[in-house]
């Protein structure tokens, strides 16, 4: 088994754990899995940390003049900090905004 295939395989599992498991088990998730997560983030934000000009030191070229937002801090933006209901209008997701003036 590959790298990339055991930690899709890993959150395959724990999204069926969190949608199907009962109360209990979803409370043994929570306290054994959370902070395992968060460690994964802050070490995956720590690789992706700006540099003295603001550029992502894993993402930005060394030649790149232009600051560049780095993709790994947007998508942990959109995950951990915006509104879930939100995020389907701004990254343009299966529900348009004539949708949801409708709704």
């Amino acid at each position: 088994m590959t790298l990339r295939t055991a930690v899709l395989t890993r959150l395959d599992y724990l999204d069926s754990l969190a949608r199907d498991a009962d109360e209990p088990s979803k409370a043994v998730l929570a306290d054994t899995v959370i902070a395992r997560l968060t460690a994964a983030w802050r070490e995956l934000l720590a690789a992706h940390e700006p540099d003295h000009r603001g550029r992502c030191r894993a993402c930005a070229s060394r030649w790149a003049l232009r600051r560049a937002e780095c993709s790994v801090w947007r998508t942990a933006h959109r995950h951990l900090v915006t509104d879930p209901a939100r995020q389907s209008v701004t990254r343009g997701g299966s529900v348009g905004r004539h949708q949801l003036r409708s709704a």
